[in-house]
């Protein structure tokens, strides 16, 4: 549906204010004794308001037959040989174009509204099975992966332990070491994003959870100069404790991530009545990106795996709340909200 401004377009003109002046012309040009000529026309404004209505809205339909109304007051009332109907049959007519315009165009928002949902409905649908499919595939991999690996990292550490510690050939050995950790690391992510455990749904408090989340965040916030905030009135929601940290954790990691390098750096933790927020002042996510930025392999960060979100998504969803991420005046912010009561396993 379109916005107001459609009508001020010449599509408009073509469409609504064209077809009123016309019917206008056919009114006011119509000798008086012609009776059925005035009243086919009090009925053509119908058209142009219907047809505001459909493309606008209610305020479309309502300012197209406040329009009408206007241009054909003359004509109905001041106007000495003007239209020959009624007082009353005028009078009812004009409060009918007013409902008309009203409540089409008000069945028309309701429609633009509900397939707004229906998309957005649709969207999360998409993703949903986009991280289902994706999820077994990394779980057949990361277990494919994980027993060769583990071997390789028994041999790495019998073969380091026969070289000297002064030897050149031990920090080649380490640093074996640290890259076979570092992809068993990425493959516990990935199996995590294959998980489907159902959250311990229990009544907890944001505050307590946001405060958790800041005392693991503090030591990094410190070291790269970003200032972490606590703010928000709190409240209660029904989660999963443990899963919420690790959601919120990973927003708050990704904040830092995005502020590494950025002057005066501000990570703010929200704990909401329904739910929490995580706001870092840092550069804004792309818009191409801000709406794949939950899906799993899209990351901003070349040595990113893109799967830290998307376990955020999935657990949020498990929990049957909704986590956006958008660009705001302040920063880039993400919201999560969460059901206020209690409910069965997701």
């Amino acid at each position: 549906m379109k916005t107001l401004r459609w009508l001020f377009t010449p599509a408009a003109l073509l469409r609504v204010w064209g077809p009123i002046l016309g019917i206008a012309a056919l009114h006011y040009g119509a000798p008086h004794s012609m009776h059925w000529v005035h009243d086919v026309a009090r009925r053509l404004f119908y058209v142009p308001i219907l047809l505001a209505a459909v493309a606008t809205g209610t305020r479309g339909g309502l300012l197209a037959a406040a329009v009408v109304i206007v241009v054909y007051l003359p004509h109905a009332f001041f106007q000495g040989h003007g239209d020959p109907g009624q007082s009353s049959e005028k009078l009812l007519e004009m409060g009918f174009y007013l409902l008309i315009g009203g409540l089409s165009g008000g069945l028309f928002d309701r429609q633009a509204a509900l397939a707004e949902r229906l998309q957005e409905q649709n969207a999360l649908l998409q993703r949903a099975a986009r991280l289902e499919s994706m999820g077994e595939l990394s779980a057949g991999l990361a277990h494919e992966i994980r027993n060769p690996l583990h071997a390789m990292r028994g041999t790495a550490e019998i073969l380091l332990d026969g070289v000297p510690g002064d030897a050149p050939e031990h920090p080649m050995g380490q640093r074996l070491l640290q890259e076979i950790d570092r992809l068993a690391g990425v493959l516990t992510k990935f199996l995590k994003f294959a998980g489907e455990q159902a959250p311990e749904v229990r009544p907890l408090s944001t505050q307590a959870v946001v405060e958790r989340v800041a005392d693991l965040l503090r030591a990094q916030a410190s070291a790269q100069g970003v200032r972490l905030v606590l703010s928000g009135v709190g409240g209660q929601v029904s989660g999963d404790e443990d899963a919420l940290v690790q959601v919120l954790l990973a927003m708050g990691l990704n904040g830092l991530q995005a502020l590494d390098g950025v002057a005066s750096g501000v990570l703010d933790l929200q704990a909401r009545q329904d739910g929490f927020a995580v706001i870092n002042n840092g550069p804004e996510i792309p818009q191409a990106m801000i709406d794949r930025i939950f899906d799993p392999f899209v990351s901003t960060r070349t040595e990113g795996t893109g799967l830290g979100l998307s376990v955020a998504w999935r657990i949020v969803q498990a929990h049957q709340g909704t986590l956006v991420a958008e660009n705001t005046a302040e920063g880039v912010r993400f919201v999560i909200r969460l059901p206020a009561e209690a409910m069965t396993k997701a």
